[in-house]
């Protein structure tokens, strides 16, 4: 056993002991990991709609930018555990013996491996433009992801460290990377001019994605598990 492994399995172990214990702590956690991206939705919202002293929205750009290119950051982590070599979660290492914690289901399997995490690279990577708006709130993002997404991932026994490790790192990584890229490109100037003479149709369409992100793009992941599972199937 390497010395990440030994790591993994002493934080799931000292983590995961308190599971199954209370219903009320274990559908709080539960609760953390379904409904966070709210939390996002609304923090960048209130940056949407900020304004400097002259009453200009001045960051409505980094706004765009940042929702543009979180779109393939989600893409990419999806694609990333669809395609590199399948790693079970700690919760299905028999080894281990993890306590379960209410409501959720030791017998499911997951057809998309737990490497990296989707949940820590996905609210890390939403982390960053609250980060580029502001060092504190970027900060608090980062503990409020660390306390309410990843510490329950180790508590259900969902991800291994490394696993959130990972997925926080590429998720930052990336998102700095095309933020980068596309804040050099006119697009965000387009869609931000689009918003002022198309309110209606932009407002209608924001309104759609924000509900997305607040649902961890829960509809698009019941298609994307599917044939994760269909291409498991045809490859056994």
């Amino acid at each position: 056993m390497t010395l990440i492994e030994q790591i993994d399995h002493a934080l799931v172990l000292a983590v995961n002991q308190f599971a199954g214990r209370s219903i009320v702590l274990d559908k709080l956690v539960n609760g953390f990991l379904a409904k966070n991206g709210g939390v996002f939705v609304a923090a960048l919202c209130w940056i949407w709609f900020e304004t400097d002293e002259t009453g200009a929205h001045t960051y409505r750009r980094n706004v765009v930018t940042a929702l543009l290119a979180f779109m393939v950051v989600a893409g990419a982590l999806w694609l990333l555990k669809a395609n590199l070599p399948f790693r079970a979660g700690p919760l299905n290492d028999p080894d281990l013996g993890l306590r379960v914690a209410f409501g959720v289901d030791p017998t499911s399997v997951n057809y998309l491996s737990a490497f990296p995490s989707g949940h820590a690279g996905f609210f890390f990577a939403l982390s960053v433009p609250l980060w580029m708006r502001s060092r504190w709130l970027g900060a608090a993002a980062a503990v409020w992801v660390s306390l309410t997404i990843c510490l329950p991932l180790l508590y259900r026994g969902d991800h291994w460290p490394s696993d959130i490790v990972a997925g926080a790192v590429v998720g930052v990584a990336l998102m700095l990377l095309l933020c980068w890229l596309i804040g050099a490109t006119v697009l965000p100037d387009q869609v931000v001019r689009f918003s002022e003479t198309h309110a209606s149709v932009f407002y209608t369409t924001a309104l759609l994605f924000a509900w997305q992100i607040a649902q961890m793009f829960g509809d698009v992941q019941v298609y994307f598990r599917g044939a994760a599972r269909l291409a498991r199937a045809l490859l056994s």
